[in-house]
């Protein structure tokens, strides 16, 4: 009987920080723009569940905003800022 070779698929998965969570897709598609566009990596989790069961939104904590753990403090600084003064006026 040949041994069973030590699945190592999971070590070359990186793990993530979560540093928001939104109700809605859409949400989190903005503040991943925003740091995706500040050069930090980004993924999001639960996405796909949220958009075909809106319901479970709650339930399972949301859209999570994920980042490696080395960009998690500069990602949460910058998901903080006020924008609202680049808006434009009419």
């Amino acid at each position: 009987m040949k041994p069973i070779e030590p699945n190592t698929e999971f070590d070359l998965i990186p793990m993530l920080a979560t540093v928001a969570s939104f109700s809605f897709p859409h949400e989190a598609h903005i503040a991943r723009a925003k740091l995706e566009s500040e050069g930090i990596p980004v993924a999001l989790a639960d996405e796909h569940t949220v958009s075909m069961q809106w319901f479970y939104s709650n339930a399972i904590g949301g859209v999570k905003v994920q980042v490696p753990p080395s960009c998690a403090q500069r990602a949460i600084e910058i998901l903080a800022q006020d924008d609202s003064d680049l808006l434009e006026q009419d």
